[in-house]
C-alpha cells in the first residue's frame, strides 16, 4: 500500500504548536490567535485527527511525582532473530506496564527499553519476571541516567514555510 501524505499549511503548523504545549487551550482562543474562525479551526483540528496527525490527546503525568523514581535504559539481544520470535518479544513488552517505551534497533543490539520503576529492587523483580523469564534474551545491558537533561514529547513545526508535505500513518 502506498504511503498517504497529508499537507500542513503555515495555519496547520501553528495549530500543531500550539496543541503540542497546551491540548486544553479553547478553540475559540485558538481561533483568535490563528485568525480563523471558531468552526475552521474545529474542521482542521477534526481533520488533522482523521489523518492521523494527531494520534492521541493526553494527560502527561510525571512518573517521579507519583514515586517511580528509577529510570532504566535496557539494549536487548536475543537469542532467535526470526520474525515470530521478534513479534513475539514486542507483544510481551507492550503488556508490561513498566516498558515505557521499545525500539527495535539497529547495531549491536536487537531492542532497546526505557523502563519505569519504583526503585531497584522493582527493577531487580522485573528483570527476573520479564527480561530473564523470557527465554529468548541471549544478553542485556542496563543503563541508568543520572540527570535528566532534556525531556519533550513535543514535534517543533516550522510556521514560516508556505507548505509542508507530511507523511501520514495508512
Amino acid at each position: 500500500m502506498p504511503a498517504k501524505h497529508h499537507t500542513l499549511d503555515k495555519v496547520d503548523r501553528k495549530l500543531l504548536n500550539m496543541l503540542q504545549k497546551d491540548n486544553q487551550i479553547s478553540t475559540r482562543v485558538l481561533a483568535e490567535k490563528l485568525h480563523i474562525s471558531q468552526p475552521t479551526c474545529l474542521r482542521r483540528i477534526r481533520e488533522l485527527r482523521e489523518a492521523g496527525i494527531i494520534s492521541a490527546e493526553v494527560a502527561m503525568v510525571d512518573p517521579f511525582a507519583l514515586g517511580y523514581g528509577m529510570l532504566a535504559f535496557l539494549e536487548i539481544s536475543l537469542n532467535n532473530q526470526s520474525d515470530q520470535h521478534m513479534q513475539d518479544f514486542e507483544q510481551r513488552m507492550a503488556k508490561e506496564a513498566e516498558v515505557m517505551q521499545c525500539y527495535f534497533v539497529s547495531g549491536e543490539y536487537d531492542y532497546f527499553l526505557a523502563v519505569h520503576v519504583i526503585d531497584m529492587d522493582a527493577y531487580y523483580q522485573f528483570v527476573r519476571r520479564v527480561i530473564s523469564g523470557s527465554g529468548n534474551v541471549r544478553h542485556f545491558q542496563s543503563r541508568f541516567p543520572m540527570k535528566r537533561a532534556k525531556f519533550t514529547t513535543r514535534i517543533a513545526f516550522d510556521e514560516k514555510a508556505a507548505e509542508i508535505l507530511v507523511r501520514v500513518p495508512g
